[in-house]
């Protein structure tokens, strides 16, 4: 009689463990790359085993150990690709190793990626949601000097000759207008930049105002 009351407990145990085995979730994030350039864009995917309902939500562990939520994303298939919205840029990602994690109906996975100077650029986005208004004419050149000289403070780019006057060409909206429609990478058009800047074609003033010296206000312009 004891050894049918072990075997039922036995055979219990092992439908009992079998069927929370079934529940728990699996979830997987694969990055595209290891390390990533100023001016490129996170890329990653997440993989589940089961479509639960719930949202995946992915967070990053920056270079000083900091974590913070990057984005909730609703999970209806098992493989969903996330490419980032803008690139990677000096100002905001600093050099170094990060963490990426996603929890998952109580999965974790993790993996890390690298960001690499390699002199590549990456110009914030904001700079260009500004100047697409300056290419379209709706604004001065001066507003889109402030942009050219926010890169400057940030040393993305460098101005060795300041001048006493702004001097843009007109048909400088073009080569932007390539840039701000992805025709052109921000390294391109950042190089392109330094070399007018350079040849004095495009002139930035030694007094020239910034973003980053104005009232947080005008900084969302």
């Amino acid at each position: 009689m004891r050894q049918y009351l072990l075997l039922i407990l036995g055979v219990s145990i092992i439908f009992s463990t079998s069927a929370y085995a079934q529940d728990i979730q699996d979830v997987e994030i694969v990055i595209s790359s290891s390390n990533y350039n100023y001016g490129e864009k996170l890329d990653y995917t997440i993989i589940v085993s089961e479509i639960t309902g719930e949202d995946a939500i992915i967070f990053i562990t920056n270079t000083n150990g900091n974590k913070s939520q990057l984005l909730t994303l609703p999970i209806s298939q098992e493989e969903s690709r996330v490419i980032a919205p803008f690139a990677f840029d000096s100002v905001i990602w600093s050099e170094g190793t990060y963490e990426l994690e996603v929890q998952y109906s109580g999965a974790i996975s993790i993996t890390s990626f690298t960001i690499v100077n390699d002199g590549t650029i990456g110009i914030p986005y904001w700079i260009k949601d500004i100047s697409k208004i300056w290419v379209s004419g709706q604004t001065k050149d001066d507003e889109f000097a402030k942009c050219i000289q926010f890169l400057i403070d940030e040393n993305i780019i460098f101005n060795p000759k300041p001048s006493q006057e702004l001097e843009i060409p007109e048909w400088f909206r073009i080569t932007t207008g390539w840039w701000i429609n992805n025709q052109i990478p921000d390294t391109i058009y950042g190089d392109a930049l330094q070399f007018l800047i350079n040849d004095r074609v495009i002139k930035i003033p030694i007094d020239q105002k910034s973003f980053s010296q104005e009232s947080s206000s005008d900084k969302t312009l």
